[in-house]
């Protein structure tokens, strides 16, 4: 097993020209599988340290679903953030606030 904060012996910051590259040619599925790995490497390190996550990863996930128009799962990733304690900065805030306009859109879409 990984120490906290790694995938496959490396820290999860860096993959990120590796998930760059998937998404820039467009292979979703395997930057959305490795995505999910840092996701739960960043939670890990957050944990272990007391640190706030990094938004990035989850913000990425958020993107290919949408992509995808899966919008249940890009619904269930940025909850899963949500839940989450928050590095500082701007990018928190505004994937909360997307999460809620995802909700709020989701409801009015109910007959």
């Amino acid at each position: 097993m990984d120490k906290s904060g790694f995938y496959k012996g490396k820290h999860y910051t860096k993959y990120v020209d590796d998930v760059k590259y998937l998404i820039k040619e467009n292979n979703l599925d395997d930057a959305e599988k490795l995505l999910i790995e840092l996701v739960n490497a960043t939670e890990n390190e957050s944990k272990y340290n007391n640190y706030g996550v990094a938004p990035w990863y989850y913000e990425r996930l958020a993107i290919i679903y949408k992509k995808k128009k899966d919008m249940k799962s890009e619904i269930e990733i940025l909850e899963r953030f949500a839940k989450q304690k928050h590095a500082p900065g701007v990018k928190p805030l505004k994937l909360l606030v997307r999460l809620e306009k995802l909700k709020t859109s989701t409801l009015l879409k109910w007959p």
